[in-house]
């Protein structure tokens, strides 16, 4: 019988993780431009904290405010967020959140398994537009691999990887059937959570139907 996988674990340490990269920061490394289009930095952390802080009742005021178009209402609650706020003042609110394991409002009933994938994609929208790489922990993204495939919803990533197969180089993971996408297993996540930054990374006669798809 195989071991069961700790995903809220996992997402734990990840935030750890987040926040380690977020204190070697300078002020203007909060400034720059992410991989989430019209997100800086500083909206990326704080789209994270507004999920884990934002109580759900005054969460549904602020997304009925915006006629119930949820993406629209979190775009404009992280903006606003990151820029009524210093790093400084983000990065306590973020330290606070996995120091305490705060889990109000959306975080809630998020899975720790899509929370764990939320987050491993987002640390690598605030590092890799900085040029600052990373070894993601195998597990994690073994972890995240396994559960990314089948997310749909804003993710996305069910309906771009449908009828491919996906499999790491670098770690011991394969998905799918159908005409091949093989990289790290980073590029893999990112790509298929509609990141094109990482399909350069990428290799296999499936590539050019995966970026049709995340161009689409």
């Amino acid at each position: 019988m195989g071991s069961v996988t700790d995903y809220d674990a996992m997402r734990l340490a990840e935030l750890r993780s987040i926040s380690e990269y977020l204190h070697d920061l300078d002020e203007a490394d909060w400034d720059r431009e992410s991989l989430c289009e019209g997100w800086r930095v500083r909206d990326v952390v704080s789209h994270m904290c507004v999920g884990y802080t934002t109580p759900m009742p005054s969460m549904f005021v602020k997304i009925a405010k915006r006629g119930f178009n949820v993406p629209k209402a979190s775009n404009d609650e992280s903006i606003a967020f990151g820029s009524s706020h210093t790093p400084d003042e983000i990065l306590a609110v973020f330290d606070e959140i996995h120091t305490n394991d705060i889990r109000r409002g959306i975080a809630k009933v998020i899975k720790p398994n899509e929370g764990l994938v939320d987050h491993l994609i987002h640390h690598q929208d605030v590092r890799r537009p900085l040029g600052r790489p990373r070894l993601v922990p195998e597990d994690r993204l073994v972890a995240a691999l396994g559960v990314v495939p089948g997310l749909g919803g804003f993710v996305g990533a069910k309906k771009r990887v449908a009828g491919l197969r996906l499999a790491a180089d670098d770690v011991d993971w394969s998905h799918g059937d159908g005409p091949a996408v093989t990289g790290p297993g980073e590029a893999i996540l990112l790509a298929s959570s509609g990141r094109p930054v990482a399909l350069a990374e990428l290799e296999g006669e499936g590539v050019e139907t995966l970026r049709g798809r995340l161009a689409a």
